[in-house]
């Protein structure tokens, strides 16, 4: 068996095991990542990425070389170190590139992606109704997510719904009512599930789909399908427990809501607790970085300078929240405090030209062009309420779907939507 098949390989596993196991997945892709470097993949990948796709390597080399250099002036060391190793899989990038720029990897990796995703909402439609347990938090039967856990849920799946709706565009027959089919049932579970930032993503995306295809095409009949589809997701958002978090959420913005007591709370109560603990977060990220401001607190060093505060803020009276965090849940404010403006500047650029490489290519004779959009896109919208450049389940697939569009010459992307037919 020849290298890149071997290499092949063991992409195609990490990714058939991307929804279930966080070990499986990372081991997987450690292979890959080792066999690509040492075969020369990852400097074939890396030049290919140079040539056709300058500005993006540069902005994304920029940005992990701060990461490096922020160790410098890191409160500390020890956890700036933890915080580097979870930037591993951003090397992955180049091997990605090289191996899926053939055609048959390329389809066996997304098949496998797409196997693994199908057999995942098995697994929650069974966790759902009580036939498995799940230990993973922000996954239970009410708040069925798998292994995924509802954060990184609607992420995952409103990429793979959006992008599966685009398949359906540009297929016939009974392939786009498969396509679509399996789109409307990850709308509804993300809808089912608990995880707010997912169905903004999961809105987002759609419309961004829409938004493509009726500029390309000049015509307003691709709206049908995507009415159908709003139309899933308004019923889904009515009858889950979608309804009881956003209501939550709008109540903490307007400040508008009784809070009971402890060993009383619903959902409604516990999305109003969760917005108020994160605007603490923002806050309190704030003002540290407003002590440092030009180059913040270095990689690593939000948690030791949030305990030297030593406070905690008091919802109730036997309600006490956000005593101590890695990162307020919000990736635009960690980067301000870790590195200063800079790390916001170049957060926005890597994002936007990682969404602009997707959408100005013509998404109709392209199975692989969007995916750069949705995933840039999606990582935009998460980070207004995670880490997603650092989690495990956002960047990686982030990373792999951008692979997967980079991996089609640029010249053919830019002038036919690439020669990528799965």
């Amino acid at each position: 068996m020849r290298m890149p098949a071997i290499i092949t390989f063991f992409l195609c596993v990490s990714a058939l095991l991307f929804p279930f196991s966080v070990a499986a997945t990372n081991a997987a892709l450690g292979v890959f990542l080792g066999l690509g470097i040492v075969s020369g993949l990852w400097w074939q990948g890396a030049k290919h990425c140079w040539e056709n796709y300058r500005l993006l390597s540069v902005i994304l080399s920029a940005y992990l070389i701060l990461v490096v250099f922020g160790l410098l002036w890191t409160l500390d060391f020890r956890w700036g170190l933890h915080v580097l190793g979870r930037h591993w899989f951003w090397l992955l990038l180049p091997v990605a590139v090289s191996i899926l720029g053939e055609t048959k990897a390329r389809r066996l990796f997304l098949l496998s992606l797409s196997s693994g995703l199908t057999l995942n909402l098995v697994y929650c439609v069974m966790q759902m109704y009580g036939y498995v347990e799940v230990t993973t938090g922000g996954s239970n039967a009410e708040d069925a997510t798998g292994h995924i856990g509802h954060i990184g849920f609607g992420l995952v799946y409103g990429i793979w719904a959006a992008w599966l709706l685009h398949l359906g565009l540009i297929r016939e027959g009974r392939l786009r009512l498969i396509f679509w089919g399996l789109a409307a049932w990850s709308y509804v579970m993300v809808f089912s599930a608990q995880g707010r930032s997912g169905y903004l993503i999961a809105i987002a995306l759609m419309l961004c789909v829409l938004y493509k295809w009726v500029f390309d095409l000049k015509s307003w009949k691709v709206i049908i399908p995507v009415s159908v589809g709003c139309l899933i997701v308004v019923l889904a958002i009515g009858i889950g427990p979608g309804k009881e978090r956003l209501q939550g959420t709008w109540q903490a913005l307007t400040q508008k809501h009784e809070l009971k007591s402890a060993s009383s709370l619903d959902n409604t109560d516990y999305a109003f607790l969760a917005t108020l603990e994160r605007f603490y977060m923002w806050k309190t990220s704030i003002e540290i970085w407003q002590k440092q401001p030009l180059l913040g607190v270095g990689t690593g060093g939000l948690p030791h300078a949030v305990s030297d505060l030593k406070s905690g803020f008091r919802l109730t009276e036997n309600i006490t929240v956000a005593e101590s965090f890695a990162h307020p849940h919000n990736q635009y404010i960690l980067n301000l405090t870790r590195w200063g403006p800079a790390g916001v500047i170049l957060l926005l650029a890597l994002l936007s030209v990682w969404m602009r490489e997707g959408f100005k290519v013509d998404w109709q004779h392209s199975v692989v062009a969007p995916l750069s959009t949705l995933s840039g896109l999606a990582l935009a919208l998460h980070a207004l309420s995670s880490s997603s450049m650092e989690e495990h389940f956002s960047a990686i697939l982030a990373v792999l779907l951008l692979a997967t569009a980079m991996s089609v010459s640029s010249e053919n992307s830019r002038s036919t939507g690439g020669s990528d037919e799965i």
